[in-house]
Formats: structure tokens, C-alpha cells, sequence
């Protein structure tokens, strides 16, 4: 769910497998509607597919699926875990593609966007590394948020995308402290339920988009904050799903948990220090 690229190394099998990648934490469970009418037109699906005939033998299809928001023409916003492992990539080898759509059924291969072949996706300064295909310090997984860490990234398109507005983010919204209670929304493209084959299980990804409500549990700190699940939750492939305040996104999907109820984890893009990284990551390649 970015301009992404890979070595065909053992390294990427490796990574094309394990699970860390499939997982992206986060479908949003008990949704409260299908977003059939266009309605969240920024949020976009990224999907990694692999040809059925690879070199390596791996499994074709479905490799792996987040979620992602334009945030800028050539700029979407998603999870440092999953950036993080891209930072390392090399380049794409030609059995694996990696697009992103921005369509109500991401399926609709008319509406997919190749991503570059070469890595331009970034995570965070504060996500912690080496954040590899084979070996990542942050569980994604585990239910609990990780102080000190921004799971937050993005990926750099190379033409912009027209037609569709970009997402605004919020500005210290989550530092309200009447907040907690508070509804918010979220976007996602996951599944509605855990997978029988575990989180490396892609069977139960239908490309929908789906949004749904829930409210704030605690702003933990700059980098955190905790949702209820009221009556959403996240599951695999919600990764990077934007949360919308007032038409603002406030923060994406991070870290939830297997059995996608018990825990719904949310990294910030509203405080002052994450917006200031994300601007100046935007600047440095798009200056006027």
C-alpha cells in the first residue's frame, strides 16, 4: 500500500513469504459501510503481485496488501513498517509488480498504478533499524504501541496523480484533551476477519474499501494514540489506513493484533514533529 523495488536475492524471497509484509496489521472488522460510492476517493490500496512462473518458485498472486492516502500529488501516506523494509530494496526483478489503486474495488486492474522499480519509499527516522525482509525490531502484530517510535512512511510516485485530491492533514488535533471519546473514522482495505492461513494468508483480501467508525481511547504521546472498538477494528491489509477528524487525517493504522479485535494501535501524523518530517521529505523532492 508507493515506489517500490526489490533485489532478487534470497533476501526477497524471504521477504515475498514471511509475514510481516502480508500482514499489514490492519481490516477493518465489523465495518459499518462499503465505500460504494467513491466517498474517500485519496485512499488507496497498494498490492504486490507475483508472476506464477518466478525464478524462485514462491506462490504467484497476491503477494502482500496495505492501505495507503495521497497526502500530495506524487506522495502517499502509509506504515514505516512497511517502508522501512523498502528503504533496503533494490531493484524490482521482472516476475514482481507493485501497484497501487485508488479505486472503490482495487481488483480493477484498469485502475492500477505502477510503481516506480526503484526504492523511494522512507519510513520515519524514529522506526527502528535495521528494519530488513528477513528481521524487523517492531511487531506489528503484538497489540502494543512502542513509545519513542513514529510507524508512519511514505512512498514518492513518479507522475502525479490527477483527478483525485489529496488528504490534508490535521494539525495537533489529538492533543485536545477532550478528545479521548472523541468518533473518528477510518479507511481501509482489509478483510473483515482473520484469515484461516494466519496473517501470510491473502485468500480473504476482496479489494474493497470500507470505512468505519469508532472512538479514541488514549492519546498516549506524540507518535500514539488508541482506538476502541466501537464498533470498528483493524485486521490484515489496514496498514497504513488513514484515520479522518473533521475531514483531516489525524493518523494511520499501525499496530493491531492476530486475532484483529484486541488492540488497534495508531500512529500519529498530527503532531508538530511528524508533520515538520513529512513536509520536509516532501520538499526535498517536489520544491515548487
Amino acid at each position: 500500500m508507493r515506489k517500490l523495488s526489490v533485489a532478487l536475492t534470497a533476501a526477497l524471497a524471504a521477504f515475498l513469504m514471511m509475514p510481516a509484509l502480508t500482514r499489514p496489521t490492519t481490516a477493518l472488522t465489523s465495518a459499518e459501510a462499503v465505500d460504494g460510492v467513491n466517498a474517500f476517493q485519496n485512499v488507496g490500496s497498494i498490492m504486490v503481485w507475483r508472476d506464477p512462473n518466478n525464478p524462485p518458485g514462491l506462490p504467484g498472486g497476491l503477494a502482500a496488501g496495505l492501505t495507503a492516502v495521497l497526502i500530495q500529488s506524487q506522495t502517499i501516506l502509509t506504515a514505516g513498517h512497511f517502508a522501512a523494509r523498502a528503504e533496503s530494496f533494490g531493484t524490482l526483478p521482472p516476475w514482481l509488480r507493485i501497484v497501487v489503486s485508488f479505486a472503490p474495488n482495487a481488483l480493477d486492474q484498469s485502475t492500477w498504478i505502477d510503481l516506480s522499480r526503484r526504492a523511494t519509499c522512507i519510513a520515519h527516522p524514529s522506526f527502528p533499524r535495521p528494519c530488513t525482509p528477513q528481521s524487523c525490531p517492531f511487531d506489528d502484530t503484538d497489540g502494543q504501541y512502542e513509545p519513542g517510535i513514529s510507524d508512519v512512511g511514505l512512498c514518492f510516485l513518479d507522475q502525479p496523480v490527477f483527478g483525485i485530491r489529496p488528504a490534508k492533514l490535521a494539525n495537533r488535533s489529538l492533543d485536545d484533551e477532550r478528545v479521548p471519546g472523541t468518533r473518528m473514522t477510518i479507511v481501509g482495505y482489509g478483510s473483515t476477519a482473520p484469515a484461516p492461513g494466519g496473517p501470510a494468508d491473502n485468500s480473504l483480501f476482496d479489494g474493497i474499501r470500507r470505512w468505519g467508525t469508532s472512538t479514541v481511547d488514549r492519546v498516549i504521546d506524540q507518535n500514539w494514540v488508541t482506538f476502541n472498538r466501537d464498533s470498528v477494528g483493524v485486521c490484515y491489509g489496514d496498514s497504513g489506513a488513514p484515520t479522518f477528524f473533521n475531514g483531516r487525517v489525524v493518523a494511520v493504522a499501525s499496530d493491531g493484533a492476530l486475532d484483529c479485535v484486541s488492540a488497534d494501535n495508531r500512529a500519529r501524523v498530527d503532531s508538530k514533529e511528524v508533520r515538520k518530517w513529512i513536509k520536509s521529505q516532501i520538499d526535498q523532492r517536489f520544491p515548487f
